[in-house]
């Protein structure tokens, strides 16, 4: 693990072709608590195709012009996907620092969000059951001013952070067998009891239908029980669900989901070897996580029917 000069986690941001979604997003992270302390590296991918490489250059050019002395870039010349980007990207960045906070261009960061992060990767470092900090939570008004983090099985991919010691069980194309992603029994479970159709969404990756590295995650997570720690109430948004690789500009979200104010203050953390699963009961009521719920189902049916088209 190489020494840096600075004294917090190293951030690692993943960019394609949405420079408005990226700068507002720099500029939350740039009023952040400590963000001059973060060794910032943003991943810009490549065009996928000549029609979509004016974007692109847009993105670059951007970064290329960012007056903070601790942000640098890495360019790719051919698109790799996010997919890919986030297991190259976070892997080198795990590899030589130890630990990462990986963020994605459509996200808006609370001015506490750098301090939580690099807080909880402290109090946790040495906890193996816990694999990553999250810093999104489904708005859930008996959950939201509890003022304490959660620590639940499964994980989240807008805004997180990690360690080596976790990541090293990462597999881009990890999957059970075909009999257990068939057998009721392992849906209940990665399910959740119905919390969210987690294996809709590994089987559309198996099949090709949607190219995901987070479903992976989770299923490595899963595989070794390990767990997340989550905010009681969001520390970052994500305004990027009518754009981006996985959006549709019909996305109904914005229309159906008042979003709660970012907490402000960093809670206090949790036992990670208590699972809140009275937490989880509650979340199955989120009127937000049923819309993604939806949304969600809805996507996969409509992958389903355009392949068997």
């Amino acid at each position: 693990m190489s020494q840096t000069l600075y004294p917090n986690a190293p951030i690692a941001i993943f960019a394609y072709n949405r420079r408005d979604r990226l700068a507002a997003m720099i500029e939350s992270l740039a009023a952040c608590d400590g963000f001059g302390q973060s060794e910032v590296t943003i991943f810009v991918d490549g065009p996928k195709n000549p029609a979509g490489a004016p974007a692109v250059e847009e993105v670059r050019q951007f970064v290329q012009s960012l007056p903070h002395p601790n942000v640098k870039h890495v360019i790719a010349e051919k698109n790799s996907g996010l997919r890919n980007a986030i297991s190259a990207g976070v892997g080198s960045m795990v590899e030589k620092h130890g630990r990462v906070i990986v963020l994605e261009d459509d996200l808006v960061l609370s001015p506490i969000a750098l301090t939580y992060f690099n807080q909880a990767l402290d109090h946790y470092e040495n906890d193996d059951a816990i694999w990553s900090i999250v810093g999104y939570m489904y708005d859930c008004p008996q959950l939201r001013d509890t003022g304490k983090t959660l620590t639940l099985p499964f994980t989240h991919p807008w805004g997180w952070a990690t360690w080596a010691r976790a990541w090293r069980h990462f597999e881009l194309d990890g999957r059970p067998s075909d009999a257990d992603l068939a057998s009721d029994a392992f849906q209940s479970a990665f399910d959740m009891n119905g919390l969210y159709p987690f294996t809709g969404q590994l089987r559309n990756s198996i099949l090709g239908r949607v190219n995901s590295w987070y479903i992976h995650w989770y299923y490595a997570l899963f595989r070794h029980g390990a767990r997340s720690i989550f905010p009681p109430r969001r520390i970052l948004d994500n305004f990027g669900m009518n754009t981006g690789s996985h959006a549709s500009s019909l996305n109904p979200f914005d229309r159906l989901v008042e979003r709660p104010e970012l907490l402000a203050t960093v809670p206090v953390f949790s036992d990670p070897h208590r699972v809140d699963y009275a937490a989880l009961d509650a979340l199955r009521t989120s009127w937000e996580l049923k819309v993604h719920r939806f949304i969600a189902t809805a996507g996969s049916l409509k992958r389903k029917l355009k392949r068997t088209r």
